[in-house]
């Protein structure tokens, strides 16, 4: 009996209605574990080279992590992967709640898209059976009103639902997939790819349940792990614990980590207001906390707005993302208004991230006199003007007016606005920055410019927590590294750890309670797994991933950091502080076992068992 993993994917034909599944082995999962590394697997040997990404052929895929739906804590998180509409490289959202579990207790580790529907279509997944079903009557609706609709009609409110919203039936390549009404595998333009698709959502239903290799193990691990977290002192444990990321927000305004006025500005001096937005003020909002499932911390929220001009039902409490992107990059301090900003982008479907940096940078149009205020469609687009930010985010997601120009993320809205406005577009060969500065933590940058998905901010977090010293777990090769290690070398290191982590099913946040993931992997599987074993693992997915960009003849190495995070500040906390990015990629490409130009080694692909793969399809 398979430990930890079913064992079998599921194949979508949306063209023609097909739908097969497909066995795996045990070996495979030992080399790529679940979650974009069983998906990267699949979609190198599947898709073809240079596939539209709105096309029919490409393939956009589900799926959750071998520890997922097992008992160990902190792994409800699944993973959206395809080739991004946005960037035209990797895309990779991750999300959690309670879509990862049920999912797998379906039957399936994962589930792949290909082909285009000729009508709105949804496919529902209820104890090993898979059919499509006709969606016209949720065509157009958000997600919310999907997941409330579904459940009503199949008579179940424990069905879990991965949906898009109006953003992603527009094709908004900023728009993303939704799961419990706010969480979001927001990154990459992945709605999109469900939109050209005609497919709406997954509604999944399962009561299988996992085989344990070690079950008394696994109870022990998971009790001396939960009394960790009860017990522990720890600044940032505590933060999350009562506050969730909202809890970081001041602290990174004052130390420069915080993006201010669309990346032109850091520090308090500059959002003086910071704490408006940050801790207590926001959580008084919050009506009720919300946990991912198995999750001790729930870092999450539901929070209400009565009345006032920015009434909320029953949404998500916005994460440090969303208060940075519509709060410091809009220089805005009305909580209410960035409250009912991440509902709007929730309900639509859209990144929040990515919609505030694009009216960041429209503001900044605005105030150049780019853009006037016929364009703006009699808006007055100024900064902080927390008004004019709502009904700009309206006309985005309903692609009206000047929201159509900016429905697409910043380069595209530059290109159409053109008279000099790329000047104002920050963004990485297409994706939206995340809210954190690459000068205040080096790794940070590793990561928007050196991973297949560029721009991606939670590609690098465990770099930056290694960087500043943080144990990631008690492991010899990871405190060694930490010693020994600097600059390219050390985020490589964490890199590799980072991506065994998501591929497990981990949220990120569990590296920060020095998670003991290679003894539960071990204690589910009952492989005799180590931490070299798993770095072994994250860098074998990581190199396929750059093989299936470079395929698409992407050169890595031309991912550019935007100017406004690579110059030196001459004031603010960030003061004279620069990184030479360019120099601390190669030295993390070289240490990757890839050369100067980010293309893997042929000794690297036969050392990671690799070389056969790519020698088959080309790389």
């Amino acid at each position: 009996m398979n430990k930890g993993y079913i064992g079998k994917i599921l194949f979508v034909d949306l063209t023609t209605g097909k739908i097969e599944e497909n066995l795996l082995s045990e070996e495979f999962y030992r080399s790529f574990l679940g979650g974009y590394g069983l998906g990267v697997r699949i979609l190198y040997e599947r898709m073809k080279a240079n596939t539209d990404p709105l096309g029919p052929d490409n393939i956009i895929g589900f799926a959750p992590g071998i520890l997922t739906a097992t008992g160990a804590p902190m792994s409800s998180r699944y993973e959206v992967f395809a080739k991004s509409p946005l960037t035209n490289a990797w895309a990779q959202g991750n999300s959690g709640g309670y879509f990862a579990n049920e999912l797998k207790k379906t039957g399936y580790d994962a589930v792949f898209f290909n082909g285009t529907s000729h009508k709105p279509v949804y496919l529902l997944i209820q104890e090993d059976k898979a059919e499509l079903r006709d969606a016209a009557h949720i065509w157009g609706k958000d997600t919310v009103e999907t997941q409330n609709i579904l459940q009503d009609e199949l008579r179940d409110k424990s069905l879990r639902v991965a949906c898009i919203g109006p953003a992603g039936e527009s094709l908004s390549l900023i728009s993303c997939v939704i799961n419990e009404g706010g969480r979001a595998a927001a990154r990459s333009g992945t709605g999109a790819i469900m939109g050209a698709k005609l497919l709406k959502a997954i509604a999944v239903r399962g009561n299988k349940k996992m085989t344990i290799a070690e079950p008394k193990r696994l109870n022990i691990l998971r009790t001396n792990f939960l009394k960790s977290i009860n017990d522990s002192q720890d600044f940032l444990a505590n933060v999350l614990k009562n506050y969730g990321t909202c809890g970081t927000f001041f602290e990174f305004i004052a130390g420069g980590d915080a993006p201010i006025k669309n990346w032109s500005l850091q520090g308090i001096e500059n959002f003086p207001n910071a704490a408006k937005i940050h801790k207590d003020n926001v959580i008084k909002y919050q009506i009720k906390k919300f946990a991912c499932h198995g999750c001790p911390v729930g870092c999450g929220g539901i929070v209400e707005v009565n009345g006032g001009s920015y009434s909320v039902t029953e949404g998500h409490k916005p994460e440090y993302e969303s208060l940075a992107s519509f709060g410091s990059l809009c220089m805005n301090d009305d909580i209410e208004s960035i409250i009912k900003a991440t509902d709007i982008c929730n309900r639509f479907g859209f990144d929040t991230l990515s919609a505030g940096t694009t009216i960041a940078f429209a503001i900044e149009c605005y105030e150049n006199n780019i853009i006037n205020k016929k364009e703006t469609d009699g808006i007055e687009l100024t900064w902080g003007n927390a008004a004019a930010i709502v009904e700009t985010l309206l006309k985005l997601a309903r692609r009206e007016g000047f929201g159509n120009i900016l429905a697409d993320g910043v380069r595209k809205a530059a290109n159409r606005i053109g008279r000099g406005a790329e000047k104002y577009a920050i963004h990485v060969s297409g994706e939206e920055p995340g809210c954190r500065d690459a000068r205040f933590v080096a790794g940070r940058g590793i990561g928007y410019i050196a991973d297949p998905a560029p721009g991606r901010h939670t590609a690098s977090t465990l770099q930056t927590v290694f960087e500043q010293g943080a144990p990631l777990g008690n492991y010899p090769e990871l405190r060694s590294a930490q010693k020994e290690f600097k600059g390219g070398k050390l985020s490589s290191v964490a890199n590799k750890y980072q991506t065994m982590v998501s591929s497990a099913g981990l949220c990120t946040f569990s590296a920060f309670f020095t998670y003991p993931a290679i003894e539960f992997i071990s204690a589910v599987t009952g492989w005799d797994f180590t931490a070299e074993e798993a770095l072994r693992i994250g860098h074998r997915i990581k190199t396929l991933q750059q093989a299936f960009i470079i395929r698409d003849g992407i050169s890595p190495n031309n991912f550019q950091m935007p100017d406004r995070m690579s110059r030196m500040p001459t004031d603010g906390p960030l003061a004279g502080v620069s990184h030479n990015f360019d120099s601390l990629r190669r030295d993390f490409f070289e240490a990757m076992g890839w050369d100067e130009s980010g293309h893997p080694l042929e000794s690297t692909l036969k050392q990671l068992e690799l070389d056969d793969l790519v020698a088959k399809f080309g790389g």
